[in-house]
């Protein structure tokens, strides 16, 4: 009678943990707005949206667009998005002031110095006492600034608030040269302007271009979403350069000023000179390049205090789950990842 007592009392113990823990458990917010900007590199962004990959993965993604980065990343802020891939500077400009975490690449690189032809301008030293063109809180932008100023060119800058601000201005002779990133850079060369070099030439390590950030209580209540989210991605990177043709297509979409050539050729053409894409789309995160990088902002940009603070907002666990679940599922990745 006793030990019958004993396994009553056992049973009726686990019943009320179970109840209590459906009580404390708090299912994960599968619906994730997401902002973007109108620019190439937001392109794995709209293959996964397009190609359902989100929806494969049990999300509701609903996608923001914005004009600018300025107010894409106050959107964040705000709380009136969840996440968005920003500018690698952006996210260091406001990060100190800000609630997020960066869980994971976006795209690479992808910035050029473009002039018109026969202006003399072939080389980063033909900019003395030339006006050049540049955009705010662009990677690239900050990227060719300090070789710049590390090698003591006397160019004047004039800062556009967007890209085609300041194509415009170079076409219409305002300005002797300008920066500027994909698509932007090969419509300036479909414009029979010239591309005189890209950003290679003056960091030699890939940096980031953008960088998926979401805010910081989205990501910590909801963390299987976000590493479903970065699934979803890795699979539409995946998809994108096996399928570049089709890849085009759906990015052109959110980008119906910019010709199809146009979008390929940024994004998924493999230029010989560069021997990759001009802008590669990918989620990749190497954590060391991303510091190596963020170095170089210390002090023209962000202080060391800034940055130790900056370091701390970056969480590769999201990532890393992601591509371990990846592999599980038997997902052919490509080699980087492995």
């Amino acid at each position: 009678m006793k030990s019958k007592t004993i396994i009553i009392a056992f049973i009726a113990i686990v019943a009320i943990a179970a109840v209590s823990g459906a009580f404390l458990y708090k299912p994960q917010n599968n619906n994730v707005r997401i902002g973007y900007l109108p620019a190439a590199s937001y392109g794995l962004l709209w293959v996964a949206y397009e190609y359902n990959y989100f929806e494969d993965e049990g999300l509701e993604v609903t996608l923001v667009p914005y004009p600018n980065v300025a107010q894409l990343v106050t959107a964040l802020s705000s709380g009136s998005i969840d996440g968005a891939p920003i500018t690698s500077v952006a996210i260091a400009a406001f990060a100190k002031n800000a609630e997020v975490v960066v869980v994971a690449g976006n795209s690479l690189d992808g910035t050029a110095l473009i002039a018109r032809n026969g202006s003399g301008i072939n080389r980063l030293e033909d900019l003395s006492g030339k006006s050049l063109g540049t955009v705010q809180q662009v990677p690239g932008d900050f990227i060719f600034r300090k070789a710049i100023l590390h090698y003591g060119i006397n160019a004047s800058f004039v800062e556009y608030l967007t890209p085609s601000d300041a194509l415009q201005a170079l076409e219409s002779s305002n300005i002797n040269a300008t920066l500027l990133w994909e698509p932007y850079a090969s419509l300036a060369e479909f414009r029979n302007l010239s591309i005189v070099l890209w950003d290679e030439s003056v960091y030699y390590t890939d940096y980031p271009c953008c960088l998926h950030v979401f805010s910081s209580s989205f990501a910590k209540s909801n963390p299987d979403t976000v590493m479903r989210f970065v699934k979803a991605l890795v699979k539409a990177e995946v998809f994108a350069y096996d399928h570049p043709g089709e890849a085009s297509l759906k990015v052109q979409k959110y980008l119906m000023s910019v010709p199809l050539e146009i979008i390929y050729k940024s994004v998924f053409f493999i230029d010989p000179n560069l021997n990759r894409a001009r802008n590669p789309l990918s989620v990749f995160f190497n954590i060391s390049d991303l510091q190596a990088f963020y170095q170089l902002l210390v002090p023209l940009l962000i202080t060391q205090n800034d940055y130790n603070t900056l370091v701390s907002k970056i969480d590769a666990s999201y990532y890393e789950n992601a591509i371990s679940s990846l592999k599980r599922e038997g997902f052919n990745l490509p080699a980087k990842y492995q």
